[in-house]
């Protein structure tokens, strides 16, 4: 299933260009700018398995999935079984993370980041690390594409999820 959002920010990165607008309008000092962005990012509750290239869009059985991109803020209804509610998903201003909760009666079974020439796999299962999630996880922060070949950390440029029902608790 394809996934068609509202786009929140333009593709070509007028978001990102606008937050610099914004701080360069309000006169903060390069101190404080750099302060900001040195601030430590959130870590996901599972450690990420490396996917080379561009893996399809795979999910395990009785799972539900879709793809977001471009990378952009939205919420998406999704049904699977008789359990339905919301994934809403929320990427960092630069494009570097993204963080995700359900409403309703779902959960997240697996999560794949794309950037650059590579993609990160969250797996929320019985065998994760270092945290265990038999029936999946309804909420993450701070998931990330791998490092690229400079050492640099790549903007998002699509995200797939797996969503199951969740445990109804």
């Amino acid at each position: 299933m394809r996934v068609t959002t509202r786009a929140s920010r333009a593709k070509n990165g007028t978001r990102r260009a606008g937050l610099g607008a914004k701080l360069l309008g309000v006169g903060v000092t390069t101190a404080v700018a750099i302060g900001i962005s040195a601030s430590p990012a959130a870590a996901a509750a599972v450690n990420p398995v490396f996917v080379p290239g561009n893996p399809p869009l795979v999910c395990p059985a009785g799972a539900e999935g879709f793809t977001i991109d471009p990378p952009v803020d939205t919420t998406v209804p999704v049904t699977v079984d008789s359990a339905s509610g919301d994934v809403i998903v929320d990427f960092s201003e630069d494009l570097l993370q993204v963080s995700f909760n359900t409403t309703g009666n779902l959960a997240i079974r697996q999560v794949t980041v794309k950037g650059a020439d590579d993609a990160n796999r969250y797996i929320y299962d019985a065998n994760s690390t270092p945290q265990s999630f038999p029936n999946g996880i309804a909420a993450d922060t701070g998931l990330v594409a791998p490092i690229n070949m400079g050492g640099n950390p790549p903007e998002i440029s699509n995200v797939d999820f797996c969503v199951i029902p969740g445990d109804g608790s």
